[in-house]
């Protein structure tokens, strides 16, 4: 009986060995790839469709890790966290610069060209008032009445304690506007979203601060008010009239600067997995396709954000096509195929 039982335990282990090293022959033991997720839809959308790219395409694990943007800092230096789908680099330029400069971190080049910010107004308001630029807005305040205050327009400004909220203030007195409009900052985003989304939908003038991607922007036609370009010299004069007030009204203000958000990895993720470190460097998703996924994840009530990378996927094959090789873009289509059937 041990004898039966030493010779079973014995074929098993020599099963499982023979199994495991066949397996790590063919290459089906990948390492896993981990994803940074600091929680905001543009991020879910970005991590959704790395995923099922390096996945279904390229035959590698992929594990989102959920941290703020401080323990990200410190995990991705390290290795523990293998890349950040969006690195918003210039609210972290000296991080960013020391990591880069030290070599713990490379950049695997741009996700979308822009995070902009913006004053916005619904598109069929500009074309009706022709209305083109912040200054513009002078003479049409009585278009964006203000409920409370008959005697002036309404902005819908940037959250309450948000640096933007101090920011565009500055900016709408410089632009002469704050004679003209009442600045109300909303308590949440989810407040000023609202405001703006309503007035779309029952289609009202409304004039407010925005940014991008948001599913927002791709839901609805609006018109970014031109501004006096962004320059170093103009920015550092705006912000130093937010911190000490003597030095309002500025005699002008200009646009924020368009900041391109790029991919960062870990150095480690070009030995670890250097054909998926090569599509990263071809992998740009873009700002419309990106508000667009955003807006058809919103309108279908979208919980799993792999839908929203399929339907991105399905939509613009001619962007992605270019990112993969062609065996991978075989393994993806079969996927996709197998997803939507």
């Amino acid at each position: 009986m041990r004898l039966r039982l030493s010779l079973l335990l014995g074929a098993l282990i020599s099963t499982v060995v023979l199994t495991t090293a066949c397996a790590s022959i063919g290459g089906s033991h990948k390492p896993v790839i981990t994803l940074y997720d600091g929680q905001w839809e543009s991020l879910w959308v970005n991590n959704a469709l790395a995923e099922f790219i390096i996945r279904d395409g390229y035959g590698y694990p992929v594990e989102t890790v959920v941290v703020s943007s401080q323990v990200m800092q410190e995990r991705l230096p390290k290795g523990e966290i293998d890349l950040d789908m969006e690195i918003w680099q210039h609210s972290r330029i000296d991080w960013y610069n020391d990591q880069i400069e030290n070599g713990n971190i490379v950049n695997l080049g741009m996700t979308y060209e822009a995070g902009p910010q913006f004053f916005v107004i619904p598109a069929w308001v500009a074309e009706r008032y022709d209305i083109k630029t912040v200054y513009d807005m002078q003479e049409q305040w009585e278009l964006f009445r203000d409920p409370g205050d008959s005697t002036k327009g309404v902005f819908y400004n940037c959250i309450i304690a948000w640096r933007c909220d101090e920011i565009n203030e500055v900016k709408l007195e410089a632009y002469g506007l704050t004679r003209y409009y009442n600045l109300i900052s909303p308590a949440s985003e989810e407040a000023l979203e609202t405001v703006l989304e309503r007035a779309q939908r029952m289609r009202q003038p409304v004039f407010g601060y925005y940014w991008a991607p948001t599913w927002l922007m791709g839901a609805y036609d609006w018109h970014i008010l031109e501004e006096p370009p962004y320059t170093p010299e103009c920015w550092e004069q705006i912000t130093a009239a937010v911190e000490d007030e003597s030095q309002r009204p500025l005699d002008q203000a200009c646009a924020y600067a368009d900041v391109a958000i790029d991919k960062v990895a870990h150095r480690g993720l070009l030995q670890k997995a250097p054909d998926v470190a090569e599509m990263l460097r071809r992998m740009f998703v873009g700002l419309e396709p990106l508000n667009d996924t955003l807006a058809w994840a919103r309108q279908n009530d979208v919980n799993d954000w792999e839908e929203a990378a399929i339907y991105y996927l399905q939509i613009h094959e001619d962007r992605w096509k270019t990112w993969v090789t062609p065996e991978a873009y075989k393994n993806i289509k079969e996927a996709l195929l197998e997803a939507s059937g």
